[in-house]
């Protein structure tokens, strides 16, 4: 996959998973407690925005650099089983990024919260997903020229 496709891919991944995230944290006026400070959507959305790209850029984005080469050498005989090996690579290098991400941030207690392996796995998911559905829209637009 070209890597102008990546790298937006990598955009837009960042933002709409620091969408869901911001939409997510919202707490609503109905809801909110009488004396308590709740973080505006902005706030949330901007911090969100800058942990996932920092998690994109130099984590996800370098490994599926190095992934994406040895999926294309490897011989495979069919679409099935081109999706089956790329999704179990993408797994494992979204557990693989999620293990650093870990250990970076929790230090010692990175083997005891699974949150950042679900959160960087669900972030891997997305990149692959956006990643395809630019390339779907690449094929598209050569057929129509």
């Amino acid at each position: 996959m070209p890597f102008s496709i990546k790298l937006f891919a990598a955009l837009l991944t960042v933002i709409t998973i620091s969408l869901y995230v911001g939409i997510s944290r919202v707490v609503t006026l109905a809801e909110r407690a009488e004396g308590t400070y709740y973080y505006p959507f902005w706030y949330i959305w901007i911090i969100s925005l800058l942990i996932n790209a920092a998690t994109m850029l130099f984590l996800i984005l370098p490994f599926s650099l190095f992934i994406d080469p040895v999926l294309a050498s490897m011989k495979m005989k069919g679409a099935g089983t081109r999706l089956i090996y790329v999704i179990v690579a993408y797994f494992l290098l979204g557990t693989g990024c999620g293990l650093l991400f870990a250990i970076f941030v929790l230090r010692m207690d990175a083997f005891r919260h699974t949150g950042p392996y679900l959160y960087v796995l669900i972030v891997t998911f997305v990149y692959l997903f956006w990643q395809y559905i630019l390339k779907w829209i690449g094929k598209l637009r050569k057929r129509r020229a």
